[in-house]
């Protein structure tokens, strides 16, 4: 099997106008929360420059992926979108330890004074981009490690928003430390959400199986293949966190087609698993001249 993995939907487009819109509203968001001096907007202001950082990481590796393979790059940059991923999710535990730190120190220091209007017009219009970016995203491609980095990002900043604007109504209603205190909940939630995505992305970087697949079901499937002795070298990995790709050796038994049992292990794993990328090396059965490869 030599059927290159699927490209999947382009979310170029999307990850561009997400950019966009949070360019511009990151602009206003810092200014305002830095005249209030609402750590709420700011923490809302620092998941937004994250995002801006992100969305132009995510747009740059959506690029680079689609760059045609060479004779140097047999994949071309396809795991270009998966490194992407993984940096943003970094980057983003990143501004919520920063959050948490700067929320606790206002709380044992005490927080400073902010006007609660200014900061629910703020974070309300914050939420409606938010929102609207993630919608985009998740319509462009939310299958994409890349993108889910991004998404990942837009939620975030779409929940500070939300705590931003219960930070608001609180302080107007004569409750200071409501700003540092939902700021460092909001973080908190945040990161939680954020360590399953950098799970996924370090399973495709230590070039690990996708996640849920079964490598030794498909090893029994191999072997249970009519006229199949052995299998041995064999090792599954992924470029994007979806498609497998898999290499193997086969042993076929004494008066097999060694043709015939390529082109059945072929039908049945890309029938039985998803296999559209994958070498088979078949081979007639023998002695080993290999013993420790060949248990493997």
């Amino acid at each position: 099997m030599h059927v290159h993995v699927p490209e999947g939907t382009d979310p170029r487009a999307a990850l561009a106008g997400a950019l966009a819109f949070n360019g511009a509203f990151l602009i206003v968001e810092l200014g305002v929360g830095w005249w209030s001096g609402s750590l709420a907007l700011m923490s809302d202001a620092a998941h937004m420059a994250s995002d801006v950082g992100a969305l132009v990481l995510a747009l740059g590796a959506a690029q680079l992926a689609r760059e045609p393979a060479g004779p140097d790059r047999t994949f071309g940059w396809r795991r270009a979108e998966v490194l992407g991923g993984f940096t943003n999710a970094v980057l983003l535990l990143v501004a919520c330890a920063w959050i948490g730190w700067e929320a606790v120190h206002r709380v044992l220091e005490g927080p400073p004074e902010v006007p609660g209007m200014a900061m629910l017009v703020v974070a309300t219009i914050g939420l409606v981009i938010n929102l609207g970016a993630a919608w985009a995203l998740w319509r462009g491609g939310h299958d994409d490690l890349n993108v889910k980095a991004a998404l990942a990002h837009m939620l975030a900043d779409a929940l500070g928003s939300v705590g931003a604007m219960l930070a608001a109504g609180l302080v107007m209603a004569g409750y200071p430390l409501a700003d540092p205190v939902i700021s460092v909940l909001v973080a908190l939630l945040v990161a939680w959400g954020t360590i399953g995505l950098l799970k996924v992305t370090a399973r495709v970087l230590l070039q690990l199986p996708p996640e849920g697949f079964d490598v030794r079901a498909l090893r029994q499937a191999m072997l249970n293949e009519e006229g199949v002795v052995g299998v041995h070298d064999l090792h599954v990995w992924t470029l994007d966190g979806r498609a497998p790709i898999f290499t193997a050796h086969v042993m076929a038994g004494a008066g097999s087609d060694l043709e015939s049992v390529r082109v059945a292990l072929d039908g049945r794993l890309e029938k039985d698993f998803g296999v559209h990328h994958g070498t088979l090396q078949v081979e007639r059965d023998g002695p080993c001249l290999a013993p420790e490869r060949c248990g493997g």
